[in-house]
């Protein structure tokens, strides 16, 4: 304990002056007097306490003398010296992956009150918190108050995508040129290379010592087969026991369990045969770990597009195209093109729009071609997501088909057109344009191959708050991101990347009646859980490792009540003397 202010100790002749006026104050005599007025209750009074009768004689001034020596006391400005933080400015990064999950209680939980404990330490000095991640995040910048840093801390949640430490320790680099901060790493664990090279700033580690009990799904895929498919489930138990339990494979109404045993160390394929025909699966582990999030995978199983029927008659650059996307193309004549009812035809044959076959259109043979000028303008369509058409130069077009959606036009006539059954209609020869010059031509017919063969229906697989450009095109402009049945988030279309969710699964993207599935699968490295070690590197210029405590408040609070016992004393009418 210290004293801060010493020039206030000429304070002190306030108590003195107070012990001065109580030895020369006036005094009174005896002086009895003829009535008994008050004499019941005075006697009921020393009966009941007389030693505190006694002492209730001078309670006044012993009640003003403690307070008065408190008072100057607090003038003085005494405190405690208590342990601070190493270091003069302080950043606290702390990893939310998947992985901080793992433990009881979790590693994230455990670190956030490491976090709140040395924020309490840091009192005064300037605290910035990140959160690592593929974009950091800064949650607090340069605080000093450790009640607002609490909040903080408490609102902190796990975020699910890799941490990306050695890009966000660059970012927090930045953010200080303080020759005495330290930078404060919270993770699992940390590979000490990462921090080999760093100059100025100096780091401390805070890691876990203790490797969770973890049994994971490391791969998970399905097959096609002729008529059934088949899946492939890869486990792996990382823990010192032997483990038992269940391995569920489930799709839409369908389901399929395998019990099954790991030793320690083991890993495990379990095949799953004879599987309906589904395209989005899930594998989920019902056993006693210490990480559940890896406790589950899923697959879509991508289908080939399988064959396209190409009319005979059209110009060969549409089927080079094709097969340049690794198609499996078929030439057909034009009075056999009603033979195939199952692959999508590539034609020009007008009337087959009216078959139930998906059909791609390229140009008319029921119309003659008309000159046309101006450029190719498109609407937002997954057709042009990855086929842009802004610099393809048409020379004739066709008469467009009423009733017909048109998705692009050229001087302001229909030039591609959708049907009703969702057919594809491009109003042109390919030998009327430049187009197969351009890479837009075979990302076109890839486009449309893949709408007709009804895939379009699933998004993609990404990982946690992957952000992507995808083709997603709706009368209204808005898709709502579902987990199941609850609501997730919403995706306004033109208004950026579409950014997945966090947390692992299957999700549909709904707009209106249309319905877009897709997959967020935890990353793989975030399935190997590690024991780290707590190091420090570097050492930050020194700034002091103590802080005060001021006493003053408390000081104040007594003051406080030794004036209130002072003034019930005098509301009892305690005597002076």
């Amino acid at each position: 304990m210290g004293i801060s202010n010493l020039g206030m100790v000429w304070t002190l002749v306030m108590p003195i002056a107070l012990i001065v006026y109580y030895l020369y104050r006036k005094k009174y005599r005896d002086q009895q007097v003829s009535s008994i007025l008050y004499w019941q209750q005075v006697m009921k009074e020393m009966q009941a306490s007389p030693y505190l009768k006694k002492l209730q004689h001078h309670a006044l001034f012993y009640l003003q003398l403690a307070a008065l020596l408190l008072l100057v006391f607090a003038l003085l400005n005494p405190y405690f010296e208590s342990d601070s933080l190493e270091g003069g400015e302080f950043i606290f990064v702390i990893d939310t992956s998947a992985s901080m999950l793992a433990g009881t209680p979790s590693q994230l939980e455990s670190q956030k009150e490491l976090m709140k404990e040395m924020a309490g330490k840091a009192e005064g000095k300037p605290v910035t918190i990140i959160n690592a991640g593929t974009t950091p995040e800064i949650l607090a910048s340069k605080e000093q108050s450790a009640a607002r840093l609490n909040r903080v801390i408490d609102a902190i949640e796990l975020g699910y995508e890799s941490p990306e430490l050695e890009k966000t320790l660059l970012f927090a680099e930045t953010l200080t040129n303080n020759d005495s901060a330290v930078i404060h790493i919270f993770t699992d664990s940390l590979d000490r290379t990462i921090l080999s090279n760093k100059t100025g700033a100096a780091y401390v580690v805070h890691a876990n010592n203790e490797k969770p009990s973890n049994i994971s799904i490391r791969q998970f895929g399905v097959a096609e087969g002729e008529t059934t498919d088949r899946a492939i489930v890869q486990l792996f138990n990382d823990s010192a026991e032997t483990v038992t339990g269940r391995l569920e494979l489930a799709g839409d109404e369908f389901k399929e369990i395998a019990d099954i045993e790991l030793a320690p160390g083991e890993e495990q394929l379990i095949p799953f045969e004879n599987l309906p025909k589904m395209e989005i699966w899930q594998a989920a582990l019902d056993i006693n770990d210490e990480y559940i999030l890896d406790n589950e995978a899923f697959a879509y199983i991508n289908r080939p597009t399988g064959t396209v029927i190409i009319d005979n008659g059209l110009h060969g650059l549409v089927a080079r195209g094709l097969e340049s996307l690794g198609i499996q193309v078929n030439t057909a004549a034009t009075d056999q093109l009603t033979s195939f009812t199952e692959s999508p035809l590539v034609t020009n044959q007008s009337d087959l729009v009216e078959e139930p076959v998906p059909v791609l259109l390229i140009g008319r043979d029921d119309e003659s071609p008309v000159e046309t000028t101006g450029s190719v303008e498109t609407v937002d369509h997954p057709l042009f997501a990855y086929a842009p058409m802004e610099d393809v130069f048409v020379s004739q077009i066709y008469p467009g088909f009423d009733g017909f959606e048109t998705v692009a036009t050229v001087g302001g006539e229909p030039f591609i057109q959708l049907s009703p059954e969702g057919d594809i209609i491009v109003l042109a020869d390919i030998q009327a344009t430049d187009w197969p010059l351009s890479p837009s031509f075979p990302l076109f017919l890839w486009s449309a191959v893949d709408e007709l063969s009804g895939s379009e229906n699933y998004i993609g697989t990404f990982s946690p708050k992957e952000q992507r450009a995808i083709a997603l095109a709706s009368p209204s402009g808005e898709w709502e991101i579902f987990k199941g049945d609850e609501y997730q988030s919403s995706y306004i279309e033109g208004e950026g990347s579409f950014q997945a969710p966090g947390e692992p699964g299957i999700y549909r993207a709904v707009s209106g009646d249309e319905t877009k599935n897709f997959i967020v699968r935890l990353n793989n490295e975030e399935k190997n859980l590690a024991a780290g070690q707590n190091f420090t590197a570097g050492t930050p210029v020194e700034s002091g490792n103590t802080m005060q405590l001021s006493l003053i408040p408390v000081i104040l609070l007594v003051i406080l009540m030794l004036m209130l016992v002072e003034w019930e004393v005098y509301r009892r009418g305690t005597s002076l003397g």
